[in-house]
């Protein structure tokens, strides 16, 4: 049998489209097992598997009458949840402060009589400063930093106060701990921390109140952000400055 160019091409045609059907089947094949690996992955953190299951815990602590224990675990779902919410990098001073009582809630089921939070608001200000816009995530890391570092080194007694006001057209945010405080070399080296992000670090310590610092500024500019005072043997005094938005956008 004489091989015609017409059959050559033929041929070749005909093993090309093989070959793309094998290859197309096994980039498939692939493809599928890729797409469940992933769901299998995001099942694993699903948010509604989490709040399921600590709701089932909240319901089994209260049928055993461990009220503290229920309270702690809807705290903590309500902390989950606004942590992994998408709702957005910008979210009202009453939300900050929902949620940082909903970690306090948390941490005092761990801690027991460690420490105990006091809020401090001008009632003439009051829904003004709620409804004050600030970046999320702002108020628990500070203080979580006087919860694991001021607090070191006693097993009651300690205390924060979150005071907040109007100043000037600025809301001003003050959280002090009666800690054991920073010698002047300390805080010096916290607030090069904070201010230079190239700055060195050891361990974790004031890496959250940078985050915060950073975002204050980027989304307000320069003239905000925290400022810090600390005394040995009085505490510390972290001050969040920022300019009183009620309203938001993405642009700011």
């Amino acid at each position: 049998m004489v091989l015609t160019t017409k059959r050559f091409e033929e041929i070749v045609k005909n093993r090309v489209e093989q070959e793309l059907m094998t290859r197309s089947a096994g980039f498939e094949k692939d493809l599928a097992q890729k797409q469940a690996d992933i769901t299998y992955l995001q099942n694993q953190i699903n948010p509604h598997f989490l709040y399921n299951t600590l709701e089932c815990i909240r319901g089994e602590a209260l049928n055993e009458g461990m009220y503290d224990l229920a309270d702690t675990v809807k705290a903590l779902g309500s902390f989950f949840r606004y942590n992994v919410s998408v709702k957005g990098s910008v979210v009202t001073f009453e939300e900050e402060l929902t949620n940082l009582k909903n970690y306090i809630e948390i941490q005092k089921y761990r801690f027991k009589d460690k420490f105990s939070l006091k809020i401090d608001m001008d009632e003439n200000d009051k829904e003004r400063i709620l409804a004050c816009m600030m970046p999320k995530l702002c108020l628990q890391p500070i203080v979580e930093n006087s919860i694991l570092h001021a607090f070191n080194d006693i097993t009651t007694g300690g205390k924060v106060t979150l005071k907040a006001e109007i100043v000037n057209n600025n809301l001003s945010v003050i959280i002090a701990d009666n800690g054991s405080g920073m010698s002047p070399q300390q805080l010096g080296r916290l607030e090069t921390l904070i201010q230079y992000e190239g700055s060195e670090q050891t361990g974790d310590h004031g890496v959250g109140l940078r985050n915060v610092h950073r975002r204050i500024q980027l989304l307000f500019g320069r003239e905000y952000g925290l400022t810090i005072k600390s005394f040995v043997g009085i505490g510390t005094f972290i001050e969040i400055f920022l300019p009183v938005r009620t309203e938001w956008s993405d642009e700011g």
